[in-house]
């Protein structure tokens, strides 16, 4: 009997790497490019004012069945009017506000404003204080950051360095989410981040790049009264990255993709008994005029980070519960119409396989993206 269950076990086990390696030959890296509102910054529109639109609309339903995610369904939209001056060509100007509204709730309601400034002293650098740009969630891993928060979050806000070039761009930034005054009930909370890629091969249409994220929370604080130490929630993910374009009327491009996240947090020996763990990730996409498809592997193992998806923690974020291992096998279809210029209409279909658990779960959504800028008038 010991030997049959081995070699059932063995079996099993083959097939799922079967299935997962049989993917990388046609498998993308961030499945959310299309959750962009940041506006390009244009030089040569010095002196004109826009009037902006942003907007999203979003249906998804969450089908889930573990210890540290349960089902639920969002459906609701955000707007985000907003005038934008640029009085130099280094130099830009956004004012607005931004409303959350989600359907079948009225008592919800939640408005905030828009307040940006980005200095661009040459074409690689970027300066942003103020509402920053998050665009396609700063290309962090799903494990680190839950895409639902592109509809659901306030707008992030504090400071933002960016710099692009041929072979390597990064992305630093502090989204200060919580400000203390003196005396104040509760602490101070940002999250930081690091997001850099680095080029090491670029030729024939095909790309190999070397990804790299450091992301963290910090809650703390010296001049508040609420009870407790201060925390920091810290993950370093490197990572290696491969695409290549297709010139066909069907297929677009294919790309790999592996990551290793280490992360850490306070231990406190009633939640956090321990203080590190780990998490590898490999997906691979396939990019069609008919859609995308992507294949993915994680094992998370005592992993967890606060803003990351909740279905990949090791930790649900409330309460003591804990599992130690996290191992799951994703299916994504996805799939987006341009309607007008920098308008889409996005569908997602997320399919997850438990292998520790035996259980299967399901996500869906349905999006659509609204861009919208008009030169309303040139300043003399």
């Amino acid at each position: 009997m010991k030997s049959k269950n081995t070699i059932s076990r063995i079996r099993k086990q083959f097939l799922i790497w079967l299935l997962f390696l049989g993917s990388l030959s046609a498998m993308g890296q961030n499945e959310y490019h299309l959750f962009k509102y940041y506006e390009p910054f244009t030089p040569d529109s010095t002196g004109n004012f826009y009037f902006a639109v942003d907007n999203a609309n979003f249906f998804k339903n969450n089908e889930y069945k573990k210890e540290i995610a349960t089902g639920y369904t969002l459906t609701g939209a955000w707007l985000r009017p907003k005038v934008v001056y640029y009085p130099d060509k280094k130099l830009r100007l956004e004012f607005g506000g931004h409303v959350l509204k989600y359907n079948g709730r009225d008592d919800y309601f939640h408005l905030s404003p828009w307040f940006n400034v980005h200095y661009q002293p040459t074409e690689k650098i970027s300066v942003i204080i103020g509402n920053l740009d998050a665009d396609e969630n700063h290309q962090l891993i799903e494990p680190l950051y839950e895409p639902e928060l592109f509809y659901t979050a306030k707008p992030e806000a504090g400071i933002q360095t960016k710099y692009k070039s041929r072979l390597f761009t990064a992305d630093l930034w502090i989204d200060w989410q919580q400000m203390i005054m003196k005396g104040d009930p509760y602490k101070e909370r940002f999250v930081f981040g690091l997001r850099t890629n680095l080029t090491i091969l670029d030729k024939n249409s095909a790309v190999l790049s070397f990804p790299f994220a450091f992301y963290g929370m910090h809650v703390g604080g010296e001049i508040d009264t609420a009870p407790g130490l201060a925390k920091s929630f810290i993950s370093l993910t490197p990572g290696l990255s491969f695409k290549k374009t297709i010139s066909d009327d069907l297929f677009k491009d294919w790309e790999l993709n592996t990551s290793f996240s280490l992360s850490s947090y306070p231990k406190d020996n009633i939640v956090f008994k321990q203080s590190k763990g780990w998490g590898f990730y490999a997906n691979g996409t396939i990019n069609t005029r008919l859609g995308g498809l992507t294949v993915a592997y994680w094992h998370g193992h005592q992993f967890y980070t606060p803003q990351g998806g909740i279905i990949f923690q090791n930790y649900p974020g409330s309460g003591t519960s804990w599992i130690t291992d996290n191992k799951l096998i994703s299916l994504k279809y996805h799939y987006e119409y341009q309607i007008i210029k920098d308008t889409y209409f996005g569908f997602v279909f997320d399919y997850y396989y438990d292998t520790i658990r035996k259980q299967t779960m399901n996500s869906e959504g349905l999006y659509m993206i609204v861009n919208l800028g008009i030169i309303t008038r040139r300043m003399k």
